[in-house]
């Protein structure tokens, strides 16, 4: 429902924790007994089991003594956020290792996985080496390995016309003190390379890609995830053996896959502490259904209050320029206005394909009128809530003339709701206000905004085909437009512009 930020598809449909235990955790190890030819049986989740290991130890000893010294006591300490700390750092130091497919192959020895202080001694690994190093790190650093998953499953790839490709993958998941799994892909480039092959993309998103688990382990267990996709293997070793890869999953690929609006607007200027701060910041405010604010999304046309957040944000990170969870906030509202807001739709467009950044109290010429195509309220091309609404459109484009208005969200009853919206909820304050049964007679949200780059099905506003690249009613000029004039106002926003 908001800006996309990356070419991952969202990942929280599925039970990161794992849906069912697998009791016979054992496969068939990929390499032989010294001087023997027989293979042995291994259980899985001895590749993580590492965390007294004292080579794991000293690597952790040799990260933290790098670290300035406000940064070390932050490490070690218990504090609100630390973890964080541990998990970005921890990141950071396993991204530069190298990437090497299939790198332990041997005769007609299959490739070998790799134990954490062999990929340590090796420096360089394959997408299994070094997300077993990355769990082993994180485990070993004092973060509860109910926190930690190592996903074995598939990244299934989106193709023009429809067609995809799944090739195997193994990646790490960690649960993050806002309680939100997230992502930590072992080939991912630090920040300021992520904003690199951001620039030589020229900003242009990665095909659309799904993270999809067939299985996740920790030292406790490995379980099995429910997925329409995948049916478990008969024997964990079965399913080993079938896997099949990639070739071409690389860091720039994994760069350009992970690659979000704060990588290519603040890579340059933002340390990649304070970025990964900020998305988590952002991911939070997405993933916590039970703290939704439309204010904070410029949802249900609250334009005036949406901005007062974000300047009440903004003006904390400058009295404290180290607040990168209120910064982080406020360029998510930011990035969501131009997605979700019908201020791009009338704004004049830049030859630098982007509109002009939206100041309070600008005027618009024309002005936001909703009486004529194509954004009109009274052409019933859009739908609305009746049982909040039951004024008639002409009413609701007099009151809504000359504002910038946004879609309908999270309203009760509302026969437009999709699953999860259905589950959340606007704050009472809000929706007992007396002006709030006017938000009933607005478009629903994914009748008019500009999220995702594809545009989809429920979509009603813009076109999928376009004339060219001045033509205001082509869906993928106004992604392109809204996202670049997002990115600069972020940027100027960080630099106090």
């Amino acid at each position: 429902m908001c800006l996309q930020t990356s070419s991952v598809k969202p990942w929280d449909s599925w039970n990161w924790s794992g849906d069912e235990i697998i009791h016979k955790p054992i496969i068939r190890a990929s390499r032989r007994i010294p001087s023997k030819k027989k293979r042995y049986d291994i259980d899985i989740r001895e590749f993580l089991t590492t965390r007294d290991n004292a080579v794991v130890a000293q690597t952790l000893g040799e990260l933290v003594a790098g670290l300035p010294a406000q940064d070390q006591a932050l490490f070690r300490s218990h504090a609100v956020g630390s973890f964080d700390f541990r998990a970005d750092n921890v990141v950071q130091f396993v991204s530069k290792l190298d990437y090497r497919k299939s790198p332990n192959q041997a005769g007609r020895c299959p490739d070998a996985w790799l134990f954490p202080d062999e990929t340590l001694a090796q420096k360089y690994g394959d997408c299994e080496d070094l997300a077993f190093l990355l769990a082993a790190l994180l485990l070993a650093s004092g973060i509860s390995a109910y926190c930690v998953r190592v996903a074995l499953g598939s990244l299934q790839v989106s193709l023009p016309k429809g067609r995809t490709q799944a090739h195997g993958h193994c990646w790490v998941m960690y649960q993050n003190e806002g309680a939100a799994w997230e992502i930590l892909e072992p080939l991912r480039l630090n920040a300021s390379g992520m904003a690199k092959a951001a620039k030589q993309s020229g900003l242009k998103l990665a095909p659309a890609t799904d993270y999809i688990p067939h299985y996740v382990f920790n030292t406790d267990h490995l379980w099995y995830v429910n997925s329409r996709q995948f049916r478990p293997a008969v024997e964990l070793n079965d399913y080993v053996k079938s896997r099949s890869f990639w070739d071409k999953f690389d860091p720039s690929f994994a760069a350009s896959v992970h690659n979000t609006i704060f990588d290519e607007a603040l890579g340059d200027i933002a340390p990649p502490d304070a970025i990964s701060a900020m998305k988590r910041q952002s991911l939070w405010m997405d993933a916590n259904i039970a703290t939704y604010d439309p204010r904070d999304h410029f949802d249900n046309g609250y334009i005036d209050q949406g901005w007062q957040k974000v300047n009440e944000r903004l003006a904390t990170f400058k009295n404290a320029p180290s607040d990168w969870k209120s910064f982080g906030a406020a360029a998510h509202s930011i990035g969501d206005f131009y997605a979700h807001s019908s201020y791009v739709h009338f704004a004049p467009i830049k030859k630098g394909d982007s509109a002009m950044p939206y100041e309070h109290g600008m005027s618009l010429d024309p002005e936001p009128a909703y009486a004529a195509p194509p954004l009109s309220l009274t052409s019933g091309l859009f739908s609305v809530n009746s049982d909040l609404w039951d004024g008639t459109q002409e009413t609701a484009v007099g009151h809504w003339a000359g504002q910038v208005i946004s879609g309908r969200y999270a309203q009760k009853y509302d026969p437009k709701a999709t699953f999860w919206e259905g589950f959340t909820s606007i704050p009472i304050s809000l929706a007992s206000a007396a002006d709030f049964k006017y938000r009933g007679s607005l478009p629903h949200h994914d009748e008019i905004a500009v999220d995702e780059e594809t545009m989809k099905d429920r979509h009603k506003l813009y076109r999928s085909d376009c004339s060219g690249p001045d033509d205001r009613q082509a869906y993928a000029n106004q992604f392109r437009w809204r996202k670049n004039t997002a990115l600069q106002h972020i940027r100027q926003a960080f630099q106090g512009v």
